[in-house]
């Protein structure tokens, strides 16, 4: 099953706040998921998530070029990692749709004509693919605002909680 119909380049953000929201598990079975095969070699740890569901996920080889490629957008924007990069860039050759949870990195592919897709969008992306319950997307909102570590405003959290409940009733 796909919750868009484009490839999704995912970053350790995205990992990392899914693993914590505990539904990492139904988007890493997701058909059009993917991680860069750097990204999983290099950053990815047990502060990360779960290493077997981690290692779950379709990997997307870079080319030869892309990695090369990352030393030109290197000198264009400072501050991104060659992971950051390399997602992006990957994301770009494929068409695809780029999952971060990293703002500098987000503004600087939607500059560039990528579409961007951060946790929440993920989330209610998920609930209207019925991926997930209305419950579970309420529950994994919930423990995104437990989590000590989550870079996400609360009042954003707050706010896709209200839309949850408020669709929910409407059904």
């Amino acid at each position: 099953m796909n919750i868009t119909m484009k490839i999704i380049i995912t970053d350790t953000n995205i990992i990392t706040d899914l693993s914590n929201a505990n539904i990492l598990d139904k988007f890493v079975k997701l058909d059009n998921v993917y991680i860069s095969d750097m990204v999983k070699r290099d950053e990815i740890n047990s502060d990360t998530g779960n290493i077997n569901v981690i290692k779950q996920f379709k990997t997307i080889n870079a080319t030869s070029e892309e990695i090369d490629e990352i030393f030109k957008v290197s000198q264009e924007i400072h501050g991104l990692s060659p992971y950051d990069i390399i997602n992006f860039i990957i994301a770009r050759n494929n068409n695809g749709i780029l999952a971060t949870g990293d703002k500098k990195l987000k503004d600087y592919s939607e500059a560039n004509g990528i579409k961007v897709i951060r946790t929440l969008k993920i989330i209610k992306l998920m609930k209207e693919k019925n991926i997930i319950t209305t419950k579970e997307a309420i529950d994994s909102c919930k423990k995104l605002k437990e989590n000590n570590n989550t870079r996400i405003p609360y009042v954003d959290i707050d706010n896709t909680i209200r839309e949850f409940k408020k669709d929910s009733v409407k059904c």
